[in-house]
């Protein structure tokens, strides 16, 4: 279960931390910041918190809600709905639970999850002054800072190599993108991938690179996007490296790419 939590965190990889404001706030704050794509948050801790944790819950059941608060309270909180706790008193090792913890420990370090959200995403002035529209569009450009998506390349199918170095010389001639024969395909600079045999996409495909592609597979799914996992290629360490998507856009397959 702690390894379950901990690649989720990760795949999250951002959290937005509300501070202790009224549970209509919370509520309307948690919206704001779902529609901006956030799908982790961390609350303060307040006597009236579980009632307000049951209602985000049930709204949005993929939202990992933390709190910042006090570990005796833990049954009561994971009962709300809560997924985690941020406890900066401490909790005893003894205590089996997943909790955030303290750097030291054997489960998972909770100063570098609030690191990650006091550097990034915290909300105190935007919501006492009910800047909802702001808010989303702070969370939006905070997750595409976050997933780095770019454009790598573009790939163009062939039937034979004759043809695919035809193109790659092509380009290389009026571009000056130097040819590369890299066994597959023939590329033209960084840009074009001349494949030597019919590939995925009816066109071809196109590339986008990202910062973390198993972080971006994650928030991408999130958005309704399905992936062909037969195509997927990984990096010695296990980590995802490559995978496409199940479905074409405007005739190209597309494949994520990790930097």
């Amino acid at each position: 279960m702690i390894k379950k939590l901990r690649d989720h965190i990760f795949n999250i990889g951002l959290f937005a931390c509300i501070p202790a404001v009224e549970g209509e706030n919370i509520t309307q704050a948690a919206e704001a910041l779902v529609k901006g794509g956030i799908r982790g948050i961390i609350l303060s801790w307040n006597k009236h918190l579980s009632a307000t944790v049951e209602q985000l819950h049930v709204r949005y059941p993929k939202l990992l809600i933390g709190v910042q608060g006090p570990y005796d309270k833990a049954s009561q909180l994971f009962a709300s709905g809560v997924g985690l706790i941020v406890d900066t008193a401490g909790v005893p090792n003894k205590i089996q639970v997943p909790f955030l913890l303290r750097k030291g420990n054997d489960l998972i370090d909770g100063n570098t999850v609030l690191a990650q959200c006091s550097n990034k995403l915290v909300f105190v002035s935007d919501i006492k002054k009910q800047k909802w529209e702001e808010i989303t569009h702070r969370a939006q450009e905070a997750i595409e800072k976050l997933l780095g998506f770019e454009l790598r390349h573009v790939g163009i199918n062939h039937p034979d190599a004759k043809e695919s170095e035809k193109t790659a010389t092509q380009f290389e001639h009026l571009f000056g993108f130097t040819k590369t024969d890299k066994g597959g395909a023939y590329f033209a600079g960084p840009y074009i991938e001349a494949m030597k045999k019919m590939f995925y996409g009816a066109h071809g495909h196109i590339a986008i690179a990202t910062a973390n592609a198993q972080r971006a597979a994650f928030y991408l799914a999130q958005r309704g996007a399905k992936f062909n996992w037969k195509s997927a290629d990984y990096n010695e360490d296990g980590t995802l490296r490559v995978v496409y998507l199940q479905d074409e856009i405007g005739g190209f397959a597309v494949h994520i790419l990790q930097k």
